[in-house]
């Protein structure tokens, strides 16, 4: 069975990078690679069944969420199968007032 589509927005690819980077720095490699990790297999299982995720309507644009440890991702589905993940934030940021949905990249971008 193939992969499902994941397309990150660049805000969503910004995040995961600082995550990992931020993590490394101040919890170690082993602490990084494991939390990146969980996170790359909710993006997988998110894309796999993403209508099991509950639609968040008390933020912009309604997206779905899924958490993992300490991080908020941001998605929707898309609908030819997939997801788009507008952002991956700690769940300490202010939420309500930095999410938005992202533009969605032209059709090279993954």
């Amino acid at each position: 069975m193939p992969l499902a589509r994941i397309v990150r927005s660049a805000p969503a690819r910004r995040d995961i990078g600082d995550i990992y980077q931020h993590l490394a720095r101040e919890a170690g490699l082993e602490l990084a690679d494991t939390i990146f990790a969980r996170i790359m297999e909710a993006l997988y299982r998110a894309a796999d069944r993403p209508l099991v995720h509950r639609r968040r309507t008390e933020l912009r644009g309604a997206p779905r969420r899924i958490n993992v440890f300490r991080y908020s991702i941001f998605f929707e589905e898309l609908p030819d199968g997939g997801i788009y993940v507008w952002r991956v934030l700690h769940s300490a940021r202010d939420i309500q007032r930095i999410l938005h949905r992202p533009h969605f990249p032209s059709e090279g971008d993954s």
